[in-house]
Order: structure tokens, then C-alpha cells, then sequence
């Protein structure tokens, strides 16, 4: 099954952007603007958008990670469970200013097509979406009934490659220079930005018994329920 986005020119796309940051919010509008896209809707929140991706579902879905009372890693972990059929194969893309490595594995596991890290760029979001549309991967049903992009596990392994390849390069360039790695305590400034770092992957479980609490958002007529046997 192709995502939503699939075969489509940039033009042709209905985005939805989801996020709680007004500043943040007003940015992308301004961006999305400027690309020159078939429709742009814009919601707070997971909460207020739901209703409309599902009675019209977007091409695409832009959303924040954290976001209260439900966050955007819920509203993807909603859309992948196969509980909502009109939303499983629509891409969403994650905006945040959180761009460490668990964060990023986390989202491509759980069903994100991409992860972007503000600022963004015009130029940077454009061929992040033309990238999508480009994309051929199709989704794959779990045995748990999600939904998952085939070959997101390929793709993070290769990551990792690159990643441990890197470091291999920063070691010895450290080596040759004669250089040695600091044993010293990082800074507290830096400690403050890797706790914060850290918040975004601290969610709750999902699950809670039989129904997740992503199936709450608040009492949605159009989120069809779980049958309790």
C-alpha cells in the first residue's frame, strides 16, 4: 500500500500542519505559503484536527512532537494502529527542535516518513515533501495490526553505520592531533540541553489495557472504538 503523497507534484498536495507553538506555527504558514500548495490547513493541536484528517484526509501530515493534553508522537502512533483506516498510509513528517539520534529512531520506527529540526528552511522543507513524493516505500501490517514503512529498519541501521563511522573518524582525527578525549564532567549547561533533549522520548505507555489512551481525544464521534470481548 503507497502512501497518500505517492506519484503527486508538490502543487497537488493537501498539507495539514499540526502544532501548539503559535511562533512556531506562524513560520511554517508563512513557508508553506510560499511553496505554492493545492491546500494548507492549519490546527492546534491533535485534538482539534483529528475530526477533519479523517473526514478529509490530507496528502500530508506536518506536526509538532510535543504537544499537550495529546502529542504528535500519539497522533502517529494513532494513525499507524490500524484503527483508523483513512489515516494509515498518509505520511506525517515531524517538526521539532529536538534532533537527537533516540528521538529521530524513535519516529522512523513508529511509522514518520521524516523528522525535521527548526529552524527549517523553505528550501529544506521543499525537498523534504518532494523527497515524499518520490517515495516508494509501501506500508507493511505488524502481527500486533499496525502499520509500519517497509525498509524504515534498513534505513536506521544504515544511519547507524554512518553514525559509528563518523565517531570512528572524530576518534582518530583526535588521535593524529594528538588530542585525547576529555574525562572531565560535561558542563552543566550542556547537561541541561541533553536532560531537555531527553523530555520529548519520556511519553507515557500507549497501551492501557485494551484501549490506548490515543483513542481519548476527548469524545471524537469519527474515532471508531474497540469492541471490549
Amino acid at each position: 500500500m503507497h502512501h497518500t503523497a505517492f506519484g503527486k507534484d508538490i502543487s497537488q498536495l493537501d498539507v495539514v500542519l499540526v502544532e501548539h507553538s503559535k511562533p512556531t506555527q506562524a513560520i511554517l504558514r508563512g513557508i508553506l505559503s510560499t511553496l505554492k500548495l493545492e491546500r494548507v490547513r492549519v490546527y492546534d493541536g491533535p485534538k482539534d484536527a483529528l475530526p477533519m484528517l479523517i473526514s478529509d484526509p490530507p496528502d500530508i501530515v506536518l506536526s509538532g512532537w510535543e504537544m499537550k493534553p495529546v502529542s504528535g508522537f500519539q497522533l502517529l502512533k494513532l494513525m499507524r494502529s490500524g484503527r483508523v483506516p483513512e489515516l494509515i498510509n498518509v505520511p506525517l513528517v515531524f517538526i521539532t527542535a529536538y534532533g537527537t539520534r533516540a528521538l529521530v529512531t524513535r519516529a522512523l520506527e513508529a511509522g514518520a516518513h521524516h523528522l525535521l529540526v527548526t529552524p527549517i528552511s523553505s528550501s529544506v522543507l521543499k525537498r523534504s515533501l518532494e523527497t515524499i513524493c518520490k517515495d516508494r516505500r509501501q506500508f507493511l501490517r505488524k502481527q500486533d495490526g499496525a502499520f509500519i514503512i517497509d525498509g524504515a529498519k534498513r534505513r536506521l541501521e544504515h544511519n547507524e553505520a554512518k553514525f559509528a563511522a563518523l565517531n570512528k573518524a572524530r576518534q582518530y582525527q583526535k588521535e593524529e592531533n594528538g588530542g585525547r578525549i576529555d574525562s572531565h564532567p560535561a558542563p552543566a549547561r550542556r547537561r541541561r540541553t541533553e536532560s531537555a533533549e531527553s523530555e520529548p522520548l519520556s511519553l507515557k505507555d500507549l497501551e492501557v489495557g485494551n484501549i490506548s489512551p490515543a483513542d481519548k481525544f476527548g469524545e471524537n464521534p469519527y474515532l471508531r472504538r474497540r469492541v471490549k470481548k
